[in-house]
């Protein structure tokens, strides 16, 4: 049913990149939710500012900006590139730092490395550089803002509370920090695809938080579709803000604020043509994938009555939700 968070420090303020893609595991049977949760290697906590090696001192340290893991060392070990993994509303998407004009670099590729570990030193004769790459390599400016908005990054496997849910397979998995606790059927809205605006009856993709919970008896002609049971989720979020500005309908100011009080875990604008009151209820009652092909709801990811009577409690108010 529905009703109704600037981008946060690690968003882009102005939104101005697009990634090379999805970081996806080897083979295409891959879990997705495992592949989302425990990529090949951890993924980033946060960037830290970008650096001016322009008057660094032959000898002075050159450090990893964020946590990641070595693609490559040079020949002459004087350069290095890491693989950076960053959680990204939905997806898990790579970017690179690459870093030359080094000497004594001592990695070997396929090694971790953490945020401010050293990975060098700025040579005697060559000039030290660092850039970073998505799709393309950034200007020193693209760089610098990247950095500074992504200080700290979400780390959805430390959740006290996640909720992942795939719109492919109709399941919702609930873990508590990392741990597989409940797996469940679910249905979503009855229009395929993402939402993208008010009316629309699908339901998002996107990173979210349980921003307000109620279990008992709902009033109006609806009141029983909710099954006694409903979480409402943030949305729209900064990157469905982002969607809206880009469209004319919304403005920056309105995005920015839906950016701020997302990241706060707090409701989001209600009255924009995104759309809002998305969440989670049960149903009037039982229902089956078969019989539905799980389309029920205006837009909500609609829970089994036993299920949603079952696990409502152990999704409590800040609980991170992501569908993919």
């Amino acid at each position: 049913m529905t009703s109704s968070p600037s981008c946060p420090r690690w968003v882009l303020p102005l939104c101005l990149l697009v990634f090379a893609g999805v970081a996806r595991g080897a083979s295409e049977e891959v879990d997705p939710f495992e592949s989302f949760l425990r990529p090949a290697h951890p993924a980033a906590e946060g960037f830290s500012p970008w650096p001016d090696l322009s008057k660094a001192r032959a000898g002075s340290p050159v450090s990893a900006l964020a946590r990641g893991r070595v693609v490559s060392v040079g020949p002459e070990r004087d350069r290095v590139t890491l693989e950076h993994l960053v959680h990204e509303n939905h997806e898990l998407v790579r970017v690179r730092t690459e870093y030359s004009g080094l000497e004594a670099v001592e990695l070997r590729a396929d090694a971790l490395v953490t945020r401010g570990q050293v990975l060098g030193r700025v040579g005697k004769t060559s000039r030290p550089s660092v850039s970073l790459v998505s799709d393309r390599r950034l200007s020193i400016e693209e760089a610098r803002r990247f950095t500074s908005s992504r200080a700290r990054l979400p780390q959805p496997a430390a959740e006290p509370v996640l909720v992942l849910i795939s719109h492919a397979k109709h399941q919702l998995r609930l873990y508590e920090r990392g741990i597989e606790r409940a797996r469940v059927e679910v249905g979503f809205g009855q229009e395929t695809g993402p939402k993208e605006e008010r009316g629309d009856n699908r339901t998002p993709v996107g990173m979210y938080f349980i921003v307000h919970t109620h279990r008992g008896e709902f009033p109006g002609p609806y009141g029983a579709y909710y099954g006694g049971h409903w979480l409402k989720v943030n949305y729209p979020n900064p990157w469905d803000a982002l969607r809206g500005v880009e469209r004319g309908w919304l403005t920056e100011k309105t995005r920015e604020r839906i950016a701020r009080t997302w990241e706060a875990r707090e409701a989001t604008e209600a009255s924009t043509r995104l759309g809002s009151g998305i969440g989670f209820h049960g149903w009037k009652g039982e229902w089956s994938l078969e019989q539905t092909q799980g389309r029920l709801s205006w837009g909500c990811v609609v829970f089994h009555p036993r299920d949603i009577a079952t696990l409502y409690e152990r999704m409590p108010r800040g609980t991170m939700v992501v569908l993919f």
